[in-house]
């Protein structure tokens, strides 16, 4: 079965080494949903056809993902066009901003599953993977990332207790939650484990 996959976490989680790691797919596809004064334009897709994923948003910038995308009318259209034109694909979403919201996303989810249901679409497993390294991980991670710039510690410290918080919000409302400690994997082998996971629960009943 193909699936839906939100991952989440606050800065420094490792979130965004997923589709990075995508980034190397000769095959890879940018596909503008939009139209402004009449050129392509937002919201984007990321098609990474090698790996037979389909990221919401673009990665060419330092912050990437869905939070290049401006609203949740921009979200729920690129998530629409992802799921109905690759029904071969995997769906992936991620992203800072989103990491933090719980029931907006959670009807969401429960919103797609009934629309798939009622009109004979294409399922897709639900799979929401919080990543959650221990806290003191995340800010050394975001402070050598920043130069040893100054970081609001707070600021990333509320994230971290709000996305490890939600991982049982999620399992009570039904979905598969996973909360992952991505300290324990080195970067080079986060998209293989990722995959690895999503395996794993691909063909599960």
């Amino acid at each position: 079965m193909r699936l839906l996959v939100n991952i989440r976490g606050c800065n420094g989680a490792g979130k965004s080494t997923v589709p990075m790691s995508m980034m190397n797919d000769k095959r890879l596809e940018v596909i503008p949903l939009g139209e402004k004064n009449g050129k392509p334009s937002a919201p984007y897709i990321t098609v990474f056809h090698s790996y037979m994923w389909v990221a919401l948003g673009t990665y060419f910038n330092k912050t990437g993902g869905m939070d290049t995308l401006k609203n949740n009318e921009d979200t729920q259209k690129a998530l629409y066009y992802a799921w109905t034109h690759y029904p071969d694909y995997d769906v992936l979403m991620e992203g800072i901003i989103a990491s933090t919201i719980k029931s907006t996303y959670a009807n969401l989810f429960t919103d797609y599953e009934y629309w798939v249901k009622t009109r004979n679409i294409n399922p897709r497993r639900i799979i929401i993977m919080s990543f959650v390294p221990p806290i003191e991980v995340c800010l050394a991670r975001v402070q050598e990332r920043n130069g040893g710039k100054e970081v609001n510690n707070a600021a990333i410290i509320s994230k971290w207790l709000t996305v490890n918080r939600n991982v049982d919000y999620f399992r009570q409302e039904g979905f598969i939650s996973l909360r992952i400690d991505t300290n324990k994997c080195p970067k080079e082998r986060m998209l293989h484990n990722f995959l690895k996971t999503c395996d794993k629960y691909r063909g599960r009943d």
